[in-house]
């Protein structure tokens, strides 16, 4: 069906998007437009780095011959470009129905491909991308809520922690290849 074509791209860009751009480290979510690698970059939630930055000129010094004016006039930038990119992405309960609606759309389009196309494999790569997303999603917010720790496999941790990025990519390559190439086997 048309419906959960569409609903099948827009729900892995979204999700892809959240998974490139929020990060989740030890309950907290923040939003991740800077690499790790930035010096300028603060661990913790988004608004640390624009709390720090601001600029009192009663009780801060101005110093424009040195590094630290510099510094601060670079973390001021990045703290801007972090608060005006995607914030709503964070959101628990977007992520939530995201994660539901993804997880649905996945399995119907595993049983209701694009017309005239192969069931099961016919959106294989789309279906899978959506119940890969769901999944993590929806563990998301059950961390988030629950006071149990959950323990997953080791492999199934380290992609759920390490891989989140890279699972964005996927999701978001897989809705661009399934718009593209809405007949093709597999996508």
């Amino acid at each position: 069906m048309l419906q959960f074509y569409f609903l099948s791209i827009l729900l892995n860009v979204i999700a892809g998007l959240i998974f490139i751009y929020v990060t989740v480290s030890s309950g907290e979510t923040s939003l991740a437009l800077a690499d790790s690698d930035d010096p300028f970059a603060e661990s913790g939630s988004a608004g640390s780095v624009s709390e720090k930055a601001d600029f009192n000129p009663e009780t801060d010094d101005l110093d424009l011959d040195g590094v630290a004016g510099l510094s601060e006039k670079k973390a001021s930038k990045n703290a801007s470009l972090k608060n005006l990119a995607l914030p709503f992405l964070g959101d628990k309960t977007l992520q939530l129905v995201v994660g539901i609606l993804s997880g649905l759309t996945g399995l119907m389009k595993l049983l209701s491909p694009i017309q005239y196309d192969v069931a099961v494999i016919g959106d294989l790569i789309p279906a899978l991308a959506g119940l890969a997303a769901s999944a993590v999603l929806l563990l998301d917010w059950y961390q988030d809520r629950s006071e149990v720790e959950l323990s997953l496999p080791e492999a199934i941790q380290s992609v759920y922690t390490g891989g989140r990025k890279y699972l964005g990519i996927f999701c978001i390559i897989a809705a661009v290849l399934h718009f593209i190439f809405p007949r093709v086997l597999f996508l």
